[in-house]
């Protein structure tokens, strides 16, 4: 609505008073503007602010502060507020009334002579700003965490490396009915559970590798279902009302599908006496309106993917951590689900919001980008390839010395020639000497770059090969300009069978 045009008089209306004027901008303010007087009782009362709180312009007149308010403390805030105004002083103070925030400034009311009549006051409503003010707090404190998580998912898959390494050396030098050879299996499937826990972390820090692809929502949520009722139990029924107008996204299948598994489990854990699971989907559009309420959302297209269950709520004081990592209101969670969750869905350029309601239930919304691309039919997960022995001279660089050994035993059991480097100059000084089919080596090393030396050293032999390896994701790295997209890379912690594959495979350029 435009205030000055409805200050404009129409032909042959007389101009608006001053008075008027400041009773239609009053009109328009999302404020309250009130006075009292020395009694506490209000003299007038103006601003758009009063519908929100069920009141017409000057309702209040004559009622009294405290009738107002409903109490009788003397020390009730803005009591005590409006008597500092009344001895003279200029008061400001947040209020929360009803479901509403105020910031609020007093003046004292004098009259000609100076002496303090009453008080008047000014709330604007600032409910809204407080709430964005809250998600930027939240969205820059998971930043900052999703950064110290990604530097430790660094440091740790390096530890899980050359432990998983040495175990499986160990493997090969037991015979099959050796005693220990349990124990050490063990050893692996603990890393193999350690692997899948920073996995989370990094998915939560949006530095996991993803492969997105244009796909169907609906088509995903098919193939899971029988999955996802697995997961619920016979207890709790899974109904799903999927829009068949629903357009496509561009997301990785696989990590979507960890996203719908761990809410899902999320559900059965707070449904124990069983329930329902409703999940549905939908094209929405969200307006400037929405997007002006959620920090970091970009009005557009989306795909809705709704998930509610009728399960125990999730406590107000909950809320606003339920995404930071570790933070979990459950007793034997990790706090790394819905970590995972918000990562997932925030590196695939979504929003994620949920409502809840103790003892009713609890909804997820997933906004996630809709595009018009042809869709690609769902690709299978990968399977673990067999150890396989090959030859060649493969020259390891590698300043994590646990990590080098166990690499550079790996290969010799395979069968290849190995020259081991710890820091780049060590490297150039084996390279005169020798001429290295393969480089292997760390991404981030002293002196300089993983992507600097590669580029030095086949100037000294052009028909090397090389293969990235790093304790950070191949996100990460790209994303940090320390290789360029396309590169080979194997992520650590990584098996025998993983790196005889890929070593096999760059050989012999497939």
């Amino acid at each position: 609505m435009n205030v000055n045009n409805q200050l404009k008089p129409s032909d042959g209306a007389p101009e608006p008073t001053s008075d008027q004027r400041l009773r239609l901008i009053l009109g328009q303010l999302p404020a309250i503007m009130w006075t009292v007087d020395r009694d506490l009782r209000f003299t007038s009362s103006l601003g758009a602010g009063l519908r929100a709180l069920g009141l017409r312009e000057n309702e209040l007149l004559g009622v009294s502060l405290a009738d107002y308010f409903q109490t009788t403390d003397p020390d009730f805030l803005p009591l005590q507020m409006h008597r500092r105004a009344l001895q003279g002083e200029s008061v400001e103070y947040e209020f929360q009334w009803g479901k509403r925030l105020y910031q609020t400034r007093l003046e004292p009311l004098r009259s000609a002579d100076g002496a303090v009549d009453g008080v008047l006051g000014l709330a604007v409503d600032i409910t809204e700003i407080q709430r964005l003010q809250e998600q930027v707090e939240q969205a820059t404190r998971m930043e900052s965490i999703g950064r110290l998580a990604g530097g430790i998912a660094h440091d740790f898959n390096n530890m899980l490396a050359a432990i998983s390494g040495f175990t499986e050396l160990a493997l090969l030098q037991l015979a099959e009915n050796a005693p220990a050879r349990a124990h050490l299996l063990q050893i692996l499937e603990a890393v193999e559970r350690a692997s899948q826990l920073v996995s989370q972390l990094l998915a939560f820090a949006r530095r996991r590798v993803i492969a997105p692809q244009a796909m169907s929502v609906n088509e995903h949520l098919q193939q899971l279902t029988p999955f996802l009722q697995r997961v619920l139990g016979e207890d709790v029924q899974l109904e799903c009302l999927l829009d068949e107008r629903t357009g496509a996204v561009r997301a990785d299948p696989v990590q979507l599908e960890q996203v719908l598994v761990n809410l899902t489990s999320n559900a059965r854990q707070a449904m124990p006496n069983g329930g329902k699971l409703t999940v549905e989907t939908q094209n929405v559009t969200l307006d400037e309106v929405y997007t002006s309420q959620h920090w970091g959302v970009q009005p557009g297209e989306y795909v809705l993917i709704s998930i509610t269950d009728t399960g125990e709520g999730i406590a107000p004081e909950h809320l606003p951590h339920i995404f930071e990592p570790f933070y979990t209101g459950r007793a034997g969670g990790t706090g790394l689900g819905l970590a995972t969750v918000h990562g997932i869905i925030n590196q695939a350029r979504g929003h994620i919001w949920v409502y809840s309601e103790p003892g009713k239930g609890t909804t997820f919304k997933i906004y996630l980008p809709r595009v018009y691309e042809e869709v690609k039919p769902l690709r299978a997960h990968p399977t673990e390839t067999s150890v396989q022995p090959g030859s060649g001279v493969v020259l390891i660089v590698e300043d994590n010395d646990e990590v080098r050994h166990t690499m550079s035993e790996m290969l010799r059991a395979l069968g290849y020639t190995v020259l081991e480097a710890s820091r780049p100059q060590e490297a150039f000084q084996i390279a005169a000497a020798h001429a290295p089919d393969l480089l292997i080596t760390d991404v981030v090393l002293p002196e300089m770059r993983g992507g600097e030396l590669a580029r030095a050293l086949s100037v000294m032999h052009p028909t090397m090969k090389t293969l990235f390896v790093s304790g950070y994701t191949e996100n990460t790295v790209i994303e940090r300009g320390e290789v360029k997209p396309g590169v080979e890379f194997l992520a650590k912690p990584f098996t025998m069978a993983q790196l005889s594959a890929k070593v096999r495979r760059i050989l012999a350029g497939d």
